[in-house]
């Protein structure tokens, strides 16, 4: 990363601001030309500051995941600890602790098969890298089952944390811009049965979106991909470390999949998010 930050501010430090053709650039007199290239200037500088400052504080929240992780290890041994002394009992409300975690934060994603799979979750983790790729993994943790043989099942999310050397004025903050999956070793092929109900499972297994902007399906899966990005966001800061009142219901689930929601519900949603302090 630090390479491609020099490479940048080198292109920066080149960059003619006025370079590409301007629709309204005649309705400018060339003093005021001029003085507007200076701000852009300025405003480049304001880019670099800023994905500095990013960088930063991915360095920062990184510094402080082990720690993150010690708290996490003690709710996972109070959970274990849980199941165990409560083996067979008809309570299944904090022995399934996390597939009810999911079924309130993600409920869409979840059908009634899936809830016989995740009954063997055992604990969700977020690691994230900051070396030469900003990234940061999803991992699933499961229990032996009859499903699979997995004991991890693992999704990761690359950020794009630089602007387009070619375009940098558009720079809007790092974002994610794709995201891989894993395989999972069903035992039976009666284990995964495809049909047309959404699944949970089919998260690990993201369209891959076509380079030809023109092809046919390229909005309907950039469309997939973009909420695809945003529930991994949502998993990463709020439901992990929040699940346990994901788990209670004390928390007002803020992620929404649904494209028919209208503007007033946001503003509802987002209302209903500041009260609870989320």
């Amino acid at each position: 990363m630090e390479s491609a930050m020099k490479s940048l501010e080198e292109k920066m430090k080149n960059l003619t601001t006025f370079s590409k053709p301007e629709d309204n650039d005649a309705d400018f007199t060339d003093e005021e030309r001029k003085t507007i290239t200076e701000l852009k200037q300025l405003y480049l500088e304001t880019l670099k500051l800023d994905v500095t400052m990013q960088r930063d504080i991915y360095k920062m929240e990184k510094s402080y995941e082990d720690r993150h992780n010690t708290i996490y290890e003690k709710r996972k041994k109070i959970l274990d600890e849980f199941r165990k002394q409560n083996h067979g009992d008809s309570n299944e409300n904090v022995k399934n602790f996390w597939l009810n975690v999911l079924k309130v934060a993600c409920k869409e994603l979840i059908n009634k098969n899936d809830e016989e799979i995740l009954a063997f979750l055992s604990d969700v983790r977020s690691h994230l890298y900051v070396d030469d790729i900003v990234k940061f993994d999803i991992d699933f943790h499961f229990d032996k089952n009859e499903y699979f043989s997995n004991k991890v099942l693992k999704k990761t999310y690359f950020f794009n944390c630089l602007p387009d050397p070619k375009d940098p004025l558009l720079f809007d903050g790092a974002e994610i811009f794709k995201c891989e999956g894993c395989t999972i070793d069903w035992k039976t092929p009666k284990s995964r049965v495809k049909n047309s109900e959404p699944s949970f499972f089919d998260f690990f297994s993201p369209p891959t979106l076509p380079e030809d902007t023109d092809d046919d399906h390229y909005i309907d899966i950039h469309t997939i991909l973009n909420n695809d990005f945003e529930m991994g966001f949502y998993l990463k800061e709020r439901v992990i470390p929040k699940a346990v009142i994901f788990f209670t219901g004390e928390i007002v689930d803020c992620q929404s999949t649904s494209e028919s929601d209208e503007d007033s519900d946001t503003d509802e949603e987002e209302a209903s998010c500041n009260a609870t302090g989320q």
